[in-house]
């Protein structure tokens, strides 16, 4: 019994201390961005966000604040900064004034005089160091992507050309085996010309199906042009020259027709009425005619 009891005061005094622990805290910067040891920053419109575990942003403690900020670049030298309080109470942002320059290391100092509205302060002094990106490299690598961006788009279009070319040879040869002069078969074989073409068309096809099959699955997803074989002529008649609509029985006009056949008929009409003008006159020519008699 006398053990327990010295067991459970012991745990009180512990849970006892470590609240006063936390109470007694105070003021305490607990993050950053960028954060401390970062190598990656920007050179430009840099802003160091600074969070608290406290309201930061009373107004009667922040002009006093505004001496417990410096920002230093690798040599020491003081850069020009602006201090800005959020909306977020807890929170301080350093914008810095000037263009960092790229590959460097920076450092800024949050004085331990930094307080809040009860007084507390930050009790010793914080820092925050951090190094600008290497701009060089960050270009090197960009002209290294559109590189190879180029290449891989280069030898994608120059396959896929060269597969519409050996598809486009292939159907060639296959057009070409099957070509031939229907009047000198005939004269050779002794069969008519109408058998010796439809031999051949039937041995087009054929050889149309074969290049079809074995150009199957191999589509050119670049190309946005569909090439279709021309299909062989069919049931097509010859004639001896053209005729006139009137052979078939019909009575039909059409108006040009009809306006020539108009025009034919007052140039008739004007010629069998004659004309008193002769060939060739002038008006000078009749006047001296006229003074003459």
């Amino acid at each position: 019994m006398k053990k327990a009891g010295i067991i459970l005061s012991l745990t009180l005094l512990v849970f006892l201390m470590s609240f006063s622990t936390c109470f007694a805290a105070g003021l305490q910067l607990e993050d950053s961005y960028p954060k401390n040891g970062s190598h990656n920053s920007m050179l430009e419109n840099v802003v160091v966000k600074l969070y608290f575990n406290e309201d930061v942003s009373a107004a009667e403690v922040q002009d006093a604040n505004k001496t417990a900020f410096e920002f230093t670049d690798a040599a020491g030298e003081k850069l020009p900064t602006k201090i800005l309080y959020p909306s977020e109470t807890k929170e301080i942002w350093v914008l810095v004034e000037q263009t960092l320059v790229s590959n460097t290391d920076y450092k800024l100092k949050i004085s331990g005089d930094l307080k809040m509205a009860n007084g507390d302060t930050l009790g010793k002094d914080q820092l925050v160091e951090f190094k600008t990106r290497n701009t060089s490299v960050d270009s090197s690598v960009n002209m290294g992507l559109m590189a190879v961006m180029m290449v891989g788009m280069i030898g994608y279009t120059s396959i896929s050309a060269k597969r519409q070319l050996k598809k486009q040879e292939e159907e060639a040869v296959a057009e070409d085996k099957v070509k031939v002069n229907p009047y000198k078969v005939a004269k050779e074989t002794g069969k008519s010309v109408e058998q010796v073409v439809a031999k051949t068309e039937k041995e087009k096809e054929k050889a149309r199906a074969q290049a079809e099959k074995k150009n199957k699955g191999k589509v050119d997803t670049n190309s946005k042009e569909i090439i279709i074989a021309d299909e062989p002529e069919k049931d097509n008649q010859r004639v001896t020259g053209p005729r006139p609509i009137s052979v078939t029985g019909s009575t039909y006009k059409s108006g040009r027709k009809e306006k020539a056949e108009q025009e034919r008929q007052r140039a008739a009409a004007k010629a069998a009425a004659g004309t008193t003008r002769p060939k060739n006159a002038t008006g000078k020519s009749k006047n001296k005619k006229a003074t003459k008699k």
